[in-house]
């Protein structure tokens, strides 16, 4: 009897196939018995069952997010329709199948092994249990792409040092979006929360050029002895290995011959060397050093995990800013662009902080005030392990550089200061420099709330902006265009055709050059200052609306031109990052 039935059924099925040929699709005899087999009340009771008492096969805390999800479902089923074809699911693992793209190893998620799963359902013997589990397992998956790649993978403000950026996290409306989003519209949906700027898609396709290097093998280049460096036009054995090198990446044309070709630093290696650091971030000149040594070393593999940490950099999302004027700061690159809108309206060189111990912070605020010959109160790291110990041999120290000693807001003299029992546990005083060219500070400070006492300024050392290498500073940053980022600051023109606005705007402008002690340029401003010389002199300009400004790290990018650069992860966010990548689950 039992065999029979089955006869039947497969005589039954047969017959419906046959009744309907004219059909758009026609489906298989299995696929017709297993549809026939197939519960939805079943799975939708068997996921009940997971969301509300058996957790236990799930150690991940993203899965909770997802129960009030299915409960408000009513438990049914986003992912299973049947046990034959279900194409909402191939869908979804085409995408998480291809986050390597990404940055990010399906393996490490448990996406491959979900697949093999998915593949091997036994269909005949229907376990829900298995189909439910592996249906909220899916569902925790998706939600995970879709925070990632919309948001992020890794929340920098709970696992990365130095950081202090609010960005935007996957909200309840996000998530009740996402599973809205299942039936009808899936694959346009998973497609538009990827990132969208040509940088993103430019580092994607590098990262695939650099993926066909990873196997090329090439001898590691040897350093040089401390402060030696190859000058042009000199015989030296590591020049074939450098030239290899280039020929890998492509920066020279392949030569079979180059250990015979390549002995002398000329000028075809020179250019060849040269494409290579201006990708990377090294100085243009006519000598080989440890630098360009040490990053010809690197294996494109580290090239790609430094594209990676840059994927998952420009994922983030900072909080919309308030005014469509904002400033970036891209402390790898020592550079600072200001925007308005999309359109960057001025750029230039900064000075940031040295590391290891000065590190310039990663950081969200808005600009609220210009400070016009600011004074410079010199924290309590610099006065104990800087100021001190020149105290102790530089009696001419402060009143040459114009630093006052207080202590309880009492003047002190140098002589009278204990210098060498400063400690942290012991520091008393308050040294103020004054304002002028001397000062640290320069001419302008530009003031914003955070917590580490951080801020843009002028300098009095503007050699600082010929050198390659910037990060100089003990934390803050100096900026080389300081009058221009402040004209960029004040309140835009609303109607440039308004000769009042103008005027006005002129004027402002004009009365900070005087204030910093430079001359009047328009013509309303030298009349204004002829007529009340008083009014001209400025201490501070609030800024209304307050100019969002970002200080980030970005370590690949895209130029001028559109090439991908590449910069040395000197303060080591980039390792820390690729690190939590590589850990993520």
């Amino acid at each position: 009897m039992k065999y029979l039935k089955i006869v039947l059924t497969v005589f039954v099925a047969y017959t419906f196939i046959a009744c309907n040929v004219k059909s758009a699709k026609q489906e298989s005899i299995v696929d017709l018995i297993f549809k026939e087999q197939f519960n939805d009340h079943k799975l939708d009771d068997a996921i009940e069952l997971i969301c509300i008492s058996d957790l236990s096969s799930f150690n991940d805390s993203s899965i909770l997010p997802i129960l009030d999800i299915y409960a408000t479902n009513k438990y049914h089923s986003f992912w299973l329709d049947s046990l034959s074809d279900n194409p909402k699911v191939d869908t979804l693992f085409s995408y998480l199948l291809d986050l390597e793209k990404h940055g990010l190893q399906p393996e490490q998620m448990g996406i491959d092994t979900l697949y093999r799963s998915y593949q091997k359902i036994n269909r005949p013997a229907i376990d829900y249990s298995v189909l439910a589990n592996f249906d909220v397992s899916l569902s925790s998956l998706y939600l995970k792409y879709c925070s990632g790649m919309a948001y992020g993978f890794i929340n920098i403000a709970d696992t990365m040092e130095n950081h202090n950026i609010k960005l935007q996290q996957p909200d309840s409306v996000f998530i009740s979006n996402c599973f809205s989003k299942i039936k009808d519209s899936l694959s346009f949906f998973l497609r538009d929360l990827q990132p969208k700027s040509v940088t993103y898609f430019a580092l994607i396709d590098e990262k695939e050029k650099l993926k066909t290097l990873t196997d090329s093998v090439f001898d590691s280049i040897p350093n040089l002895a401390e402060k030696e460096t190859i000058k042009f036009g000199v015989v030296h054995p590591i020049i074939p290995l450098i030239a290899r090198r280039l020929m890998i990446s492509g920066e020279l044309q392949f030569d079979s011959a180059y250990n015979q070709n390549y002995v002398t630093f000329d000028e075809k290696l020179l250019n060849g060397l040269n494409i290579f650091r201006k990708k990377t971030g090294l100085l243009l000149d006519k000598e080989i050093g440890n630098q360009t040594i040490n990053a010809l070393n690197m294996p494109f593999s580290g090239y790609v995990d430094k594209i990676n940490a840059n994927l998952e950099r420009m994922r983030w999302k900072h909080l919309n800013p308030e005014n469509e004027k904002h400033i970036h700061v891209n402390v790898a690159d020592m550079t600072l662009k200001a925007f308005r809108a999309d359109t960057v309206a001025l750029r230039m060189k900064v000075c940031v902080g040295k590391p290891p111990k000065n590190k310039t912070p990663i950081l969200q605020s808005k600009i609220y005030e210009l400070k016009l010959n600011p004074t410079w109160t010199v924290p309590n790291s610099i006065i104990i392990k800087e100021i001190s110990k020149i105290a102790l041999v530089d009696s001419n120290y402060f009143s040459r550089l114009s630093i006052r000693i207080f202590r309880k807001g009492i003047e002190v003299h140098p002589d009278s200061v204990p210098w060498n029992l400063l400690s942290k546990k012991y520091q008393p005083y308050t040294l103020v420099q004054d304002s002028g060219s001397i000062n640290a500070l320069g001419r302008i400070k530009f003031n914003f709330h955070n917590k580490y006492s951080v801020y843009l300024h002028d300098t009095n050392s503007r050699s600082a902006f010929n050198r390659h290498n910037r990060a100089v500073s003990h934390g803050c940053v100096r900026v080389e265009k300081p009058l221009d980022l402040a004209y960029f600051c004040l309140p835009e023109i609303k109607d440039i055709t308004n000769k009042k606005q103008v005027e006005k705007n002129d004027l402002l402008k004009d009365k900070i050059r005087y204030s910093i002690g430079l001359k009047p340029k328009s013509k309303i401003g030298k009349d204004s200052l002829r007529n009340n010389v008083a009014s001209f002199k400025l201490e501070k300009i609030w800024i209304n609306p307050s100019i969002p400004i970002i200080i980030e790290y970005r370590t690949c990018f895209l130029n001028e031109e559109g090439l991908v650069q590449f910069r040395n992860d000197m303060y080591n966010l980039d390792n820390e990052l690729i690190r939590l990548l590589k850990e993520y689950k």
